[in-house]
């Protein structure tokens, strides 16, 4: 989705600043998902989960194929601290930035 990309890779700096890492998950394919981070020239990591294995441990599975788009703040132990998830479908369904920075603040 253009719009994840743009949600995620204008705000990395701020995302940045205050400590915190993105860590992408897609259901695509190493290639696919390499092809992405190149063509976009992402700053953040992105992992490929091609089986959705980890898709499926956090429960975001949409319509049983996709993966719904989600945020998951976790904390240095490990603990989930904000969770949002959103539609596959809509891409313009989306945290607002201002939600994800304050949520990272409040983890801290």
């Amino acid at each position: 989705l253009p719009q994840l990309v743009q949600l995620l890779q204008g705000n990395y700096n701020k995302i940045s600043n205050l400590k915190a890492e993105i860590v992408a998950i897609s259901h695509e394919s190493v290639a696919e998902n390499k092809r992405i981070h190149q063509q976009h020239k992402l700053k953040y990591f992105s992992l490929s989960d091609p089986t959705a294995k980890t898709i499926q441990n956090y429960n975001v599975l949409d319509f049983g194929r996709f993966s719904k788009v989600s945020f998951f703040l976790i904390d240095k132990q490990g603990i989930i601290r904000w969770r949002s998830t959103h539609s596959s479908v809509n891409p313009d369904d989306l945290p607002k930035i201002d939600d994800l920075l304050k949520a990272i603040r409040l983890a801290q």
